[in-house]
């Protein structure tokens, strides 16, 4: 509101302002339809995403898993003529074949042990204070401190050493906890294959992109008109 004075009189003017609305940003429909070859190696579509997405703003759509599928990020401009320019970067991954005979972890096979005339320590409960024995005739047992294993007894353990003393006509021994080792196979390595595009297409005008092994993404953008 304004108050002028003309002649004498008040008068009230009311004076509207506005305020500057900001552009609405140019909305685009990205459509990208994978295929790849079937058994009979004819092309097949295997995923026709669609994603809205905004002028100049990158958008990603995925296909498949970490291990192995698509990655494909694309990021549209609207130029001045009203072709798009795609900037399009797919990222591919491919798991190595798994192989025909390899368990996730093995033991390694024990070696051949040493002949001995002493008992062979594989195992401790340190809780209940048992430990697993070895004899002579290659039978394992669990035993406490105080048992005789082939004329040894069992006198003391250090927890710290993991190391069990025997005594036998006053000879005294230490033996030390066998561990086995645990061989992990290793982690099959992921490949990865990248390619980056730069294409300028008119809208609603499809694009075929190459990923190797007969597999294909036809891209295909067009502007929305979201004033309605």
């Amino acid at each position: 509101m304004k108050a002028l004075l003309r002649n004498g009189v008040l008068l009230v003017v009311a004076v509207a302002s506005f305020a500057a609305e900001e552009p609405v940003p140019t909305h685009l429909k990205v459509k990208a339809t994978f295929t790849r070859p079937d058994k009979d190696g004819k092309s097949e579509v295997y995923a026709e995403p669609t994603v809205i997405t905004v002028d100049g703003k990158q958008t990603t759509i995925r296909v498949g898993s970490a291990e192995e599928g698509v990655v494909f990020t694309v990021t549209p401009k609207v130029n001045k003529d009203g072709t798009l320019t795609l900037e399009a970067v797919t990222e591919s991954r491919e798991s190595p074949p798994a192989p025909t005979t390899t368990p996730a972890t093995k033991e390694a096979a024990p070696a051949p042990r040493a002949k001995s005339n002493l008992p062979f320590f594989h195992g401790v409960l340190t809780k209940d204070k048992l430990f697993s024995i070895e004899d002579a005739a290659g039978k394992r047992q669990w035993v406490p401190l105080g048992r005789r294993i082939d004329g040894w007894t069992l006198r003391s353990y250090d927890e710290k050493r993991e190391a069990l003393t025997l005594s036998r006509l006053g000879q005294s021994v230490e033996l030390v906890l066998h561990k086995g080792v645990i061989l992990d196979a290793p982690t099959p390595q992921v490949a990865v294959s990248r390619a980056n595009t730069t294409i300028t297409v008119k809208p609603g005008v499809k694009t075929l992109l190459d990923l190797d092994n007969g597999q294909f993404i036809a891209l295909e953008a067009e502007i929305l008109d979201v004033s309605k």
